[in-house]
């Protein structure tokens, strides 16, 4: 049976979904790119517009000005949006992105932190289509390379773990499991989440403070993890809701598997992860949960 558009289905299959994308005109991101004026050192300015499909950004320098459509966000908004537009069809990465932590629109982790040479620099990198369907496919599910958009469905939504659902929407038919097995999970995860390289460093937020931001980077580096035919991203995240916040909820994890009796010489028993899994700020306004479990 070919796969159905989504808008066919008679029961809708979005039942849990993960906001990673979202068009730019259902995000607060709008307003607060216009509430907040913004210019570079070289002078030059942003103004951003809201148009029929996203949201116009002029880079103005003097006489000169260059502007393009904002036309996605990508980030659900816990740490960050950051949107993407196309120049003449070919996305682009905005230099702007809005960080919600320390609340502001400042320049997108990865571009050039000298002022930009011109108003066209200034609007942000135009990606290689390789890399933006890289972007597209692990924020989004039903995304062709190309990127092909035609029968995505924004966020990561039942589909993009499962494969295609309308026998399962139209007649109960099971859904395909998702990978099996702790290396199929890790996996399956870090195809978005990331993966270490081969011969990975067991340090690997020495060698790069940066890669913290990759769970799974750091969870394969981790002893636990080495040592355990079971440990994977699931036992501790369930993957169809958010990640908890409860420090209890972590802390029956880890003592599921260490002796709960072995006493503790911090002489702390309901927050392990304060210890073994610390939050860095490898870079301002970000912050990240370190996964290499480890006595610090």
């Amino acid at each position: 049976m070919p796969r159905l558009p989504p808008w066919n289905l008679r029961v809708p299959i979005r039942i849990a979904s993960c906001d990673a994308l979202r068009p730019i005109l259902d995000t607060p991101l709008p307003r607060l790119l216009a509430e907040q004026p913004l210019r570079e050192r070289s002078g030059i300015s942003f103004t951003y517009e809201n148009v029929e499909r996203g949201v116009k950004v002029s880079a103005l320098q003097g006489s000169l000005e260059a502007s393009a459509p904002l036309e996605w966000a990508f980030g659900s908004g816990a740490q960050a949006f950051t949107p993407v537009g196309r120049i003449n069809g070919r996305y682009f990465e905005h230099r702007i992105s809005y960080y919600t932590a320390a609340p502001g629109a400042r320049r997108t982790l990865g571009h050039p932190g000298t002022p930009s040479p011109d108003p066209g620099s200034a609007l942000g990198i135009l990606q290689e289509p390789t890399t933006i369907f890289r972007c597209f496919n692990c924020h989004a599910t039903g995304v062709k390379p190309g990127p092909d958009l035609a029968s995505m469905i924004p966020g990561v939504t039942c589909e993009r773990c499962h494969g295609a659902a309308a026998d399962h929407a139209l007649r109960g038919a099971p859904m395909k499991s998702a990978k099996s097995g702790r290396d199929g999970v890790t996996d399956l995860c870090g195809s978005c989440h990331r993966l270490p390289s081969e011969n990975a460093s067991r340090t690997p937020e020495v060698q790069d403070p940066l890669s913290i931001r990759f769970a799974p980077v750091g969870l394969t580096a981790s002893a636990c993890y080495r040592q355990s035919p079971e440990l994977s991203c699931v036992t501790c995240h369930n993957p169809h809701q958010n990640a908890s916040r409860d420090t209890s909820h972590y802390t029956q994890k880890c003592l599921s598997c260490h002796d709960a009796r072995k006493p503790c010489t911090a002489g702390e028993r309901s927050d392990c992860v304060k210890c073994h899994m610390q939050k860095r700020s490898p870079v301002p306004y970000l912050m990240f949960t370190d996964h290499r479990i480890r006595v610090y």
